[in-house]
């Protein structure tokens, strides 16, 4: 018996580029290239300090954590885990109520 793949597919910039260029008739080039800019201001946004907001998609957005103990799986150890920052993803309520 095979096992079922739980993974679900997943759509690339490429993919991406390929679907836009078709929709807008651009070039694939193009497209990535518009794509990449898209995503360059976003993680240069997100390093200022600010939000992100794709309207009816959600936001993004750049939030702290704090310094916490955590275990080593292997060992047992206890560890300090450092503070940082991490991006975190806030669903559209439009997007939300349609899954």
């Amino acid at each position: 018996m095979a096992k079922a793949n739980s993974k679900p597919e997943t759509l690339g910039i490429a993919e991406l580029a390929a679907n836009l260029a078709e929709a807008q008739d651009l070039s694939k080039a193009r497209a990535k290239s518009i794509l990449d800019g898209i995503r360059d201001h976003v993680v240069d946004t997100l390093l200022s300090g600010s939000r992100v907001n794709f309207y009816g998609l959600g936001t993004f957005e750049v939030r702290a954590t704090k310094e916490k103990m955590g275990r080593n799986p292997k060992t047992g150890e206890s560890i300090k885990i450092p503070a940082g920052r991490k991006v975190v993803f806030k669903t559209a309520k439009g997007l939300k109520d349609q899954m």
